[in-house]
């Protein structure tokens, strides 16, 4: 979220501030993902959805990130970013194009809006280590004029008519493309440490049509990870990059060697501080990994001390 107060911060210290600390960890990445929260776009033309009213009393916001802070995300070494939330949309069509052409520009794929709901539900592919890897973007959070369709640019859904059974079909296209399938859902509600039973039904059934594995946001806080099927469902992993009170974020890490499997999983736990990421220490790192096992207890997962997530 390179947003409000990110916006201050990037333009006295630069786009390379919130990731400088952690970039040695980040650049290990074979293929880093992640979820983009805004557009990047210098437009004044904002959602007419999204009443005044509740703007000022911050029961909603509207967003928009300015275009050169992409580079904060070429820095960190981003390969793919989910584009399918609540906030990509606040600047109408005209933020989603400066979006995508801002991120062909900087050679970031992308996955979860588009030109139309074809577009928006085709998969981000790419390719390492002789292996191909397909990202997929929905959204269950559905501002009004949102959501892409044949003729409309937007996002690509995760409820309504139609979407549960245009996910399953995108997932199993990309299966047959694709030797791992990563879902990047935004889902749930904001500062639930648990997450709802719609998302724990609809990340089953997102693994049971082929995904092998599900990442979560939009609550900005830390939910559990879920072991299914020996794929890894995780919940909500807080805010990465967010000027805010709440420090504790993670990232999880996935190894890969062969097709649709999970060799290992592991979580990173990190801490922001003034909108930069840090390493968390060793009290924060135990504190981290408690309370995510706290959080997963549920599902049975365990992750050991060093943030290894048992996958049987």
């Amino acid at each position: 979220m390179l947003v409000l107060g990110m916006t201050y911060l990037l333009r006295q210290y630069g786009a390379k501030y919130p990731f400088q600390k952690v970039r040695p960890l980040l650049s290990r990445a074979s293929i880093l993902v992640g979820n983009l929260e805004a557009p990047f776009t210098l437009r004044n033309t904002p959602t007419p959805y999204k009443s005044a009213e509740s703007v000022r009393a911050r029961r909603d916001y509207i967003l928009r990130a300015e275009p050169r802070w992409a580079q904060a995300l070429v820095f960190a070494g981003f390969d793919a970013v989910g584009l399918a939330n609540n906030h990509l949309m606040d600047y109408q069509e005209g933020g989603l194009y400066d979006t995508l052409r801002v991120l062909d520009r900087v050679g970031i794929a992308y996955a979860g809006a588009g030109r139309s709901l074809e577009e928006a539900r085709r998969p981000a592919i790419l390719k390492r280590d002789g292996l191909q890897f397909a990202l997929l973007s929905y959204s269950c959070i559905l501002p009004v004029g949102s959501v892409a369709t044949s003729t409309r640019a937007g996002i690509a859904p995760a409820r309504g008519a139609g979407a549960e059974e245009g996910m399953r079909q995108d997932i199993q296209t990309a299966r047959e493309r694709a030797d791992f399938v990563l879902v990047s859902i935004h889902w749930g509600k904001q500062l639930a440490e648990f997450p709802e039973s719609t998302q724990r039904r609809l990340g089953r059934l997102l693994i049971d049509w082929g995904a092998d594995a599900v990442v979560g946001h939009h609550p900005h806080v830390l939910q559990g990870i879920e072991v299914y099927r020996e794929k890894v469902i995780a919940y909500s992993l807080g805010d990465f990059v967010n000027l805010s009170s709440r420090s504790e974020t993670a990232v999880l890490q996935l190894v890969i060697s062969r097709p649709h499997a999970v060799d290992s999983a592991g979580v990173i736990p990190l801490r922001q501080r003034r909108g930069q990421l840090h390493y968390a220490d060793g009290r924060a790192w135990k504190t981290t990994i408690a309370r995510l096992n706290r959080l997963s207890a549920a599902w049975g997962t365990r992750i050991d001390p060093f943030g290894s997530v048992l996958l049987t």
